[in-house]
Order: structure tokens, then sequence, then C-alpha cells
């Protein structure tokens, strides 16, 4: 996928500055990146017809938490794959559960964000 067309990334987080960190550990690859502040603003992407490869989302946000709008994204057949990144572990299984691709706690770093996305062929 990473070779032949540019990856669509939704970065879906409350914390702004959590958003401009993912979007530098991105910019690298080339990557087309699109935030949202909260679930709700993601699933809104999604129904004005945005189409997105990739969704990095939070749990903890106002209008909608993470879980629901990974809910929500899955129930409206939305493939695109969503790696829930957040401090709270106890949500992973609802997350799994909703949809989610991929777990991780924060803070992540480059690293385990590199390997995730070459695991997903993002990345070569």
């Amino acid at each position: 996928m990473a070779s032949s067309q540019v990856v669509k990334v939704l970065i879906v987080d409350d914390d702004v500055l959590t958003r401009r960190i993912y979007r530098t550990m991105l910019f690298r690859f080339g990557f087309e990146i699109t935030e949202a502040g909260d679930g709700k603003s993601a699933v809104n992407q999604f129904l004005t017809g945005n189409e997105y490869d990739l969704i990095l989302m939070d749990n903890d946000m106002p209008s909608m938490d993470g879980v629901e709008a990974t809910r929500t994204l899955r129930g409206m057949g939305i493939p695109a794959k969503i790696i829930a990144i957040t401090a709270d572990a106890n949500s992973r299984g609802a997350f799994l559960d909703a949809g989610a691709d991929e777990f991780l706690l924060k803070p992540v770093n480059f690293t385990v964000l590199t390997d995730i996305l070459k695991a997903f062929n993002f990345l070569n």
C-alpha cells in the first residue's frame, strides 16, 4: 500500500500536543494526516465522505470516547486499521471488542509505532 499510494491517517485525540507528536512521527513517512479532537469528529470525517487507511484513536475524549467511536466506525463498515492508543490499560478488551486492530499504551515511541506500521504494511 505505502509504495503505490499515499497513506491517509486520521489522528483522534483531544490533546493538541499528543496530536502534534503523532503528526511529527508520521510526517517523515509522507503520510497525509488529518486530525480530530474527539470520537464524534472522527465519525463525522467519514460521514462527510472522507476515507482513511489508518486511525490512531485515543479513548478518554469529550463527545464520544474512542471505544464508542471505534464501534460506530466498524458498524458503518469502515475498513481502516484502527490503532487504539491510550493511557487506560483497562480499556484494552473494550477496544478490541469494538473492532480495534491493535492496542498500545501511551506514551508510544517512534520505534513501536514504526513496527506497527510495518506489520500493517503501511511501510516497506
